[in-house]
């Protein structure tokens, strides 16, 4: 038998260590710890990369948001630049990650916040290099880091309807005090804050969008509105007097006439009578600009009347007796009166002298004729009657237009000639409404933002200030008529005029028009509010235009109102609603001028509840106060609807960032 010894000799020691496998794993393990180190490596500095770079570009996206958002013009300014920088900084201070400082990259800031491609938007740029940890084994010492961005204002379809209180404390300095200075003026703060609004919101879409609509429009008031040209223009048959031998009634005077009659013959009887009223001791300039003009000089003779010549009639019957009574300055003399005991300057105390003529005569058979101080024609003037008369304005609406000529408007003196400058009387409301009602009623047609004028009492009347007197002769004072308001329209820039919704011509240029507001007279914030609503809705006048859109599209509608004064319905004063202390149209006759305030501060909420109602957002900027006060605040969309100013800048602040939030920035990219 064989031993298994003799068939497997003994092995030689470099074929027993080629058969040894026990130390495998260590040279397995040493020859694979470089590919384990490059994924593992790999892993752990893509990971840091990649957080490195969201944190970089959540950084991007903030600074060009805060440049767009700083942004009142189409480009990006050094100042905007800087404040993108700023938040661009907040969100990723140099060496987050261990990122590498940042330095210029082809002689470019880095990182850089410059105009976008399209107008108004903002991209930013950023790179960086992150070292590795493990990589640098495979000789990837660093890895760069590169983001950009580009923000934009993402607008739809917009009407933004100003409602500016443009009363005469805008002409003031923002601390209330007076100035020349016109840069320090209130108004002027407000024209820049306007121009702004638009270079932030812009022409729609940020100015990259198709046929998105964005369109301005200004309903400026102070105790008046002019509206006058846009509702002639519109349709003339919205006013009293937009067709002929249309009449108003107005708390004014009428003249007597004597019409010339052709069987009337010379005077039945008459009698003359002169006196002499003379007077010395009166100075130079007493004796000439006053004693001698037929005024009165105090401390001397006043004449009954200062009307020279001075006409009375009585008809009695089938006669009539006509008293004119003149007065005549006849001479003076300074050369003989003795000057009064203890006077001083001598040769400047005169010697006057008046001659008065009263002349009385009685005819068969004249017939004054009271008519219309509008009708030229008439000859023999002989008085005024005070009272509520009725005339026919259709020639004084139609003077609005400049093609047209002014009426005529006779005074004792002369004729004068007067064109309608377009501020209107309200049509009928209800005197009925309280400071506590709480409700609109039926009857008040002004606050019905939406009915179609169909009469006259749903109709606008012409507000005619030069007529309207009191019952004892003296004239009733007014508010100077406000700038012209403007209906929406949209503006391809601020050079270019406006255009409506079908391309149809509004208005000259934005810059124009925004320059050229004024301020003057006292406050009505209710009718500044009435009409402002009244050209934004969606309904009523302007219904077909303000429904429209190219796209198709839903329209916001935001009303933005700005005032710097308090509610000021004086019912002594003529305004929209005529003149209350004879007329009652907002409230009883006699009614005090603070319940006045009360009642129109009350119409005020009603209003902008029932413009909240319809779906519009209403924007409350109050200039000159700290906080906003209670009833400016309630009458805002909500809390974050209203902002104070108490200076130029922080007004212009204000309506930029309106514009922004109506806007809706966004990053785009």
């Amino acid at each position: 038998m064989v031993d298994k010894n003799e068939t497997n000799p003994p092995k030689s020691f470099l074929q027993k260590l080629r058969a040894d496998t026990t130390g495998n794993t260590l040279a397995m393990a040493a020859a694979a710890i470089f590919p384990i180190i490059g994924v593992i490596g790999g892993g752990v500095d893509i990971g840091r990369g990649y957080m490195a770079k969201a944190r970089l570009q959540q950084a991007c996206d903030a600074g060009a948001l805060a440049a767009r958002r700083s942004m009142t013009a189409d480009t990006i300014s050094p100042t905007d630049q800087a404040i993108g920088r700023q938040f661009f900084d907040f969100n990723f201070p140099e060496g987050t990650f261990g990122t590498d400082p940042f330095v210029q990259v082809n002689g470019e800031d880095n990182p850089r916040f410059v105009n976008g491609t399209e107008a108004r938007t903002v991209s930013g740029y950023a790179e960086t290099t992150i070292p590795t940890a493990l990589m640098r084994v495979f000789g990837n010492d660093t890895m760069e880091i590169k983001v950009s961005c580009t923000t934009r204002l993402d607008v739809g379809n917009v009407d933004v309807m100003m409602v500016l209180d443009l009363s005469g404390s805008m002409d003031w300095k923002a601390d209330g005090s007076t100035t020349t200075v016109e840069s320090e003026k209130r108004i002027f703060g407000l024209r820049n804050a306007v121009k702004d609004f638009y270079g932030t919101l812009g022409t729609g879409g940020g100015g990259g969008a198709v046929n998105n609509q964005i369109r301005y429009g200004f309903a400026n008031y102070n105790s008046q509105v002019n509206v006058g040209k846009l509702l002639y223009d519109a349709d003339p048959t919205w006013l009293v007097g937009g067709t002929a031998d249309e009449r108003w009634t107005y708390q004014t005077r009428r003249a007597t006439w004597e019409i010339t009659d052709p069987d009337f013959g010379p005077p039945k009887s008459s009698d003359t009578v002169e006196s002499f009223e003379s007077y010395t001791f009166l100075d130079g300039p007493e004796c000439v600009n006053g004693y001698g003009n037929n005024e009165g000089v105090p401390g001397w003779f006043t004449p009954a009347n200062t009307d020279n010549p001075i006409v009375s009639s009585t008809d009695n019957g089938t006669e009539t007796t006509v008293t004119t009574v003149e007065y005549d300055y006849e001479s003076w003399n300074g050369d003989t009166a003795p000057p009064p005991p203890g006077a001083v300057g001598q040769p400047f105390w005169e010697d006057c002298v008046r001659k008065v003529t009263t002349t009385t005569e009685v005819f068969d058979n004249p017939v004054p004729e009271t008519v219309d101080v509008w009708e030229p024609g008439a000859t023999n003037f002989s008085g005024w009657e005070y009272g509520q008369f009725s005339h026919d304005v259709s020639g004084y609406v139609a003077s609005i237009d400049p093609n047209n000529d002014p009426v005529q408007r006779p005074t004792e003196n002369g004729l004068e000639l007067d064109r309608w400058d377009g501020c209107i009387e309200e049509r009928d409301t209800d005197a009925t409404i309280t400071k506590d009602s709480t409700s609109i009623t039926a009857a008040a047609l002004d606050l019905d933002i939406d009915l179609l004028p169909t009469d006259t009492a749903s109709r606008w009347r012409p507000l005619w200030r030069q007529i309207i007197y009191r019952r004892n002769g003296t004239t009733v004072g007014s508010s100077s008529c406000t700038s012209p308001s403007r209906r929406l329209a949209q503006y391809a820039s601020v050079t270019s005029p406006g255009l409506d919704s079908v391309g149809n011509e509004v208005g000259g240029n934005f810059t124009t028009y925004v320059d050229g507001l004024t301020a003057t007279g006292a406050t009505n914030h209710t009718i500044g509010l009435i009409w402002g609503a009244r050209m934004l809705s969606e309904n009523g006048l302007f219904a077909t235009e303000n429904q429209y859109t190219g796209n198709g599209f839903p329209i916001g509608r935001h009303l933005v109102f700005m005032t710097d004064g308090v509610m000021n319905f004086n019912g002594t004063s003529y305004n929209p609603y005529g003149y209350n202390e004879l007329d009652g149209r907002i409230a009883p006759t006699g009614t005090s001028n603070g319940n006045l305030d009360q009642i129109q501060s009350n119409r005020f909420q009603l209003m902008c509840q029932t413009i909240r109602n319809q779906g519009i957002t209403i924007w409350v900027v109050q200039f000159g106060v700290n906080n906003v006060t209670a009833n400016m605040e309630s009458c805002a969309s909500s809390a974050d609807h209203a902002a104070p100013a108490t200076d130029n800048d922080q007004l212009q602040a204000a309506f930029s960032n309106i514009a922004k939030t109506i806007g809706g920035l966004r990053v785009s990219q």
